[in-house]
């Protein structure tokens, strides 16, 4: 994971360094396929959409929209066991310059995630779900403009789960409620 999020900070600030005057971006919608490395790990689909302006702040802001499958290691000190589910996550994307849908943002999502374990080990027939609700969910990024429409949106952030009580051989003493996470998403924008 320090590898991870290592490469993603290098690539945050070298496209930062080397960024080039922003040019107002007339596209509204972008469509991306994400990875999120942390626990659980979420693949996906990304969708941002929206063009107001904020008054308060002044900054353009998006509305983001993101549908993953989780996959997660559940590790109770006997044994450890994979399990998959999915991520359904809404959140508002704050840019920092005006006009741009492009270059260093902060996004605030809400998330709800379930991800199921079953699986024979040689102590027996392990079976559960994990699931939890996330209202401090907080990333910062930066998103590149590859040409007119290709992005690529590299990210780092935290996650405050609040977890919803373990069923069957899922207890959640063996989970984080706070974890880190980076990411990166490769978008179309139109």
């Amino acid at each position: 994971m320090k590898k991870s999020i290592l490469l993603i900070g290098i690539l945050f600030f070298t496209a930062k360094a080397f960024a080039q005057q922003q040019k107002l971006d007339n596209n509204s919608i972008t469509i991306s396929a994400n990875y999120s490395y942390s626990d659980p790990s979420l693949f996906g689909i990304s969708a941002e959409f929206g063009s107001d302006e904020l008054v308060l702040f002044n900054h353009y802001s998006s509305t983001i929209f993101n549908v993953s499958a989780t996959q997660m290691e559940y590790d109770n000190n006997l044994e450890t066991v994979k399990g998959t589910g999915f991520t359904v996550e809404i959140g508002h994307r704050f840019y920092r310059n005006r006009g741009s849908k492009s270059g260093t943002y902060i996004q605030w999502l809400l998330a709800y995630s379930n991800t199921s374990f079953d699986k024979n080990t040689p102590l027996g027939h392990f079976d559960g779900v994990y699931s939890y609700w996330s209202l401090i969910n907080n990333d910062i990024g930066y998103k590149i403009r590859i040409g007119n429409n290709l992005r690529i949106d590299p990210s780092i952030g935290y996650n405050w789960k609040w977890e919803v009580k373990g069923k069957g051989d899922i207890d959640n003493i063996h989970s984080d409620n706070f974890v880190f996470r980076c990411g990166v998403k490769l978008g179309y924008s139109f």
